[in-house]
């Protein structure tokens, strides 16, 4: 049956695509894009509100649990979920995110007009009728061969501010995606591994190399929206807020001395880096935003903040 949503092709350069997102390795020629024409400024929200959720076609249950939760308490954020359309962590996090009415992209490794995977196409009509869309750069017709998918992986990665490895092992397609991150200076984040899991050693492999950053939960997304680090915290009751107010001034002192010995030594401080002293200081991810946003927020200090710390 014919969907109701019309196919589009653009030929590199197009308007329609901001040139940041045709700026990619090996840029496309043409991209093919389905969904409503009012769906297609979602490109101009690209990269920065693009987050890409990627990971094994065979995932375990409570990962497919903590992934659908933690996209759901994304719900209220300006977030676009960009993920490929595999079976696995890609539908689950395409699902999640039209379940939490988050704007969602498919980046196809076929033509558009393929139903790969065949039980793919209820979670498609579901994105589609929710505003999001489908995009490939290969022809009508083409099909699954294993380079397309590694290849589309770059669009995954460089159409996305960060990028969220959430379960892959040795050999994941996941792992690619990574690569490509890195390639494009994304930030790459990575579900830490129960030590000796084999299901998400490709994680653990991210993590060891200094590939990733830990994904902790939603506010370990702070080191590339800042707003997210301290959302929950909104959500909580404070008993003794002004105890709470004297730890953060001298979290913010810390973080600021920190960020004075960093910039003496380098010539300045990136956030992923900060994130790693303040963890490793014993620290919780929430503490390290908290003091982060509270710094850059001090009028006395932000503009030493703004020049000296770097999400890259």
């Amino acid at each position: 049956m014919k969907s109701q949503f019309p196919i589009f092709k653009f030929q590199r350069p197009d308007p329609n695509i901001p040139a940041e997102l045709w700026n990619v390795p090996h840029p496309p020629e043409q991209l093919y894009v389905q969904g409503n024409p009012q769906a297609l400024e979602l490109f101009k929200r690209l990269p920065e509100s693009g987050l890409a959720v990627v990971g094994t076609r065979n995932p375990q249950p409570r990962t497919c649990s903590f992934l659908e939760k933690r996209i759901a308490e994304l719900a209220s954020t300006p977030l676009i979920i960009l993920s490929g359309m595999a079976r696995g962590i890609d539908s689950v996090a395409h699902t999640a995110a039209v379940q939490a009415g988050l704007p969602t992209i498919g980046i196809l490794g076929t033509g558009l007009d393929l139903r790969y995977p065949r039980e793919s196409l209820p979670i498609r009509n579901q994105m589609l009728n929710h505003g999001g869309l489908l995009v490939s750069e290969f022809h009508p017709g083409t099909t699954g061969f294993q380079s397309n998918f590694l290849q589309r992986n770059r669009l995954i990665a460089g159409w996305s501010k960060a990028t969220w490895v959430v379960e892959a092992g040795q050999r994941s397609g996941a792992l690619n995606t990574a690569y490509w991150a890195r390639e494009q200076n994304r930030l790459c984040f990575a579900l830490p591994a129960f030590p000796g899991d084999p299901s998400l050693s490709g994680n653990q492999v991210l993590l060891d190399r200094d590939h990733a950053i830990p994904f902790w939960g939603i506010h370990s997304l702070g080191a590339s929206w800042l707003d997210l680090a301290t959302a929950h915290l909104r959500k909580k009751q404070i008993a003794k807020p002004e105890t709470l107010r004297l730890t953060q001034s001298a979290d913010v002192e810390s973080l600021c001395f920190e960020v004075q010995r960093r910039t003496q030594l380098e010539g300045g401080a990136q956030v992923s880096d900060l994130l790693n002293w303040a963890m490793t200081g014993g620290w919780q991810p929430e503490q390290f935003f908290t003091a982060l946003d509270l710094g850059l927020k001090n009028k006395q200090i932000q503009d030493f903040f703004g020049t000296l710390i770097t999400t890259q």
